[in-house]
């Protein structure tokens, strides 16, 4: 018993250290004819730390052993029904396991991932229910100036006003800035504004919403923040804002209808190839 507790302890030191080779073929632990190799032990082992690996060790070899023996005696002393119909279970599993995994790899191998947006533009107008909003979204252009800066007014001006041609400015002159952005076609939710902008406060943000603009000072810095668009919680949200929900949706439909397809398509093969019968 001492030299296998030395064993598995200068083997687990081993592991821990990266020095016991894969190719080895050293078994861990035997019961009756089922052995638990060191390959086996050493992927049960990945991710343990070195101060619990004894404790590990211990408990993945007495599992293992538990799970034989309990196996062993429950094929000798189950009944007849029951081993049958586990069996059953497990024939039932696996064969549902392969054909589902067969038929994944079928239409991944076949299906079309171009978007088409004729389709998603019609699966949004029809299920426009489903995408009301819980919160405000906002679409944002953004400014963080140094307190030193020496033309704040005409920026304020610009960014409040918010043209082609004073946001063609104001990108020409970013590089002035602590912190900019001005490529306002992503929507941002009220729950991340908050997060961007810790300053915004209830007030500041009824404020903000009710102006669509804020600006806001302290220590280190003059931020600046205009609206572009709004979408307000409880309306419907804009398809740009869905879209990858909606692709994901038009997906997974095209997946079911070439699910569909296949199994019909499976079948009919099957029947006019005489392989399967129907009586």
């Amino acid at each position: 018993m001492n030299h296998k507790l030395f064993f598995l302890t200068f083997l687990i030191c081993f592991y821990g250290c990266d020095i016991v080779s894969d190719q080895d073929s050293l078994n861990i632990a035997k019961y009756r004819d089922t052995y638990l190799s060191k390959e086996e032990f050493i992927k049960m082992m990945d991710g343990v730390k070195k101060e619990d690996s004894v404790l590990r060790a211990n408990s993945i070899i007495n599992n293992w052993a538990i799970e034989k023996i309990l196996t062993e005696k429950a094929e000798l002393n189950l009944n007849e029904a029951k081993l049958q119909k586990i069996s059953s279970l497990v024939k039932e599993y696996k064969s549902s396991l392969l054909s589902e995994a067969y038929l994944e790899a079928l239409i991944n191998a076949t299906i079309n991932l171009e978007i088409d947006s004729i389709e998603i533009q019609t699966f949004y107008e029809k299920n426009k229910a489903l995408f009301k909003l819980n919160e405000d979204i906002f679409k944002l252009a953004f400014v963080e100036l140094p307190l030193d800066f020496s033309d704040t007014y005409q920026i304020r001006t610009k960014i409040r006003r918010f043209k082609s041609e004073d946001k063609f400015f104001l990108d020409s002159i970013s590089y002035r800035f602590k912190n900019s952005s001005l490529n306002n076609d992503k929507w941002i939710t009220e729950k991340e504004l908050r997060k961007e902008f810790l300053f915004i406060n209830n007030y500041s943000y009824k404020s903000l919403k009710n102006y669509n603009f804020f600006q806001f000072k302290d220590s280190l810095s003059l931020y600046l923040i205009k609206i572009i668009e709004l979408v307000e919680n409880g309306d419907i949200s804009p398809i740009d804002h869905v879209l990858p929900t909606l692709e994901y949706m038009s997906l997974n439909k095209r997946k079911k209808e070439l699910m569909v397809s296949i199994k019909s398509e499976i079948l009919r093969d099957a029947l006019q190839n005489k392989k399967l019968e129907i009586f």
